[in-house]
């Protein structure tokens, strides 16, 4: 995808969208966004993935996500509002032509804000049962060389030679604190109070579409509705 420059400052400006992706956890969000990612450019801003990071730290804002969080729960509206907003107006300062949301909005005040904020061109939903999701989550793992996330029912493949990376080195592999099956049931209710309200409010859109994220024929379907990626 070629880079693009946009006027930000102007009051009209909406962050331009391709793919919001919605959809329970384990359920493929990730995985589409990352191939969008890997062989069109599209960059992805994944909420998920940058309060992982944040849990990490050794702050005030990490406390606050691990409390909110700690019983499968969100983090607050106005805290992962603002978060998705600075990541992707800075991926979009950098030149990126278009962003993808994985895993965002996740609750009607969310949505409001995404509405508000994004222009978007296409909500793709993947939903399927929720125990083959769990089972998808508690095969996950982390590697923790190269960052990859792989399933251990697949032979797992790194281009990062070093023996420490986790994909070479199998003691290594990690799995996600919210992957627990106990955790992830947590996480589940939580998907269904919060955000399943807004995917029922998406469906109304006409650029609304449901797919299997599981089947990766179905990217070229995303890729078709995307089209031009110029």
């Amino acid at each position: 995808m070629k880079e693009k420059n946009y006027n930000t400052n102007h009051p009209d400006f909406k962050i331009p969208v391709s793919v919001v992706f919605l959809g329970p956890p384990a359920s493929g969000k990730g995985t589409t966004a990352s191939y969008l990612e890997n062989q069109y450019n599209i960059k992805s801003v994944s909420p998920g993935n940058i309060f992982k990071k944040i849990r990490n730290e050794n702050s005030e804002l990490s406390k606050l996500v691990i409390e909110s969080t700690k019983n499968g729960g969100l983090c607050p509206d106005w805290l992962t509002n603002e978060i998705v907003k600075t990541e992707s107006l800075n991926l979009i300062k950098l030149g990126a032509h278009s962003i993808t949301l994985d895993g965002f909005p996740r609750t009607k005040q969310q949505l409001d804000f995404l509405n508000q904020h994004f222009d978007v061109k296409l909500f793709v939903y993947s939903s399927t049962h929720w125990m083959t999701l769990r089972k998808m989550a508690t095969n996950r793992r982390n590697c923790k060389g190269c960052n990859k996330v792989f399933s251990i029912n697949t032979k797992p493949t790194c281009s990062n030679s070093s023996s420490e990376c986790a994909i070479i080195s199998k003691k290594n592999w990690e799995t996600r604190w919210d992957d627990h099956p106990d955790f992830f049931a947590k996480r589940y209710n939580t998907y269904k109070k919060e955000t399943l309200p807004v995917v029922k409010e998406v469906s109304k859109y006409s650029n609304f579409i449901k797919l299997d994220l599981f089947d990766e024929k179905n990217y070229e379907t995303i890729i078709s509705l995307l089209q031009p990626l110029t």
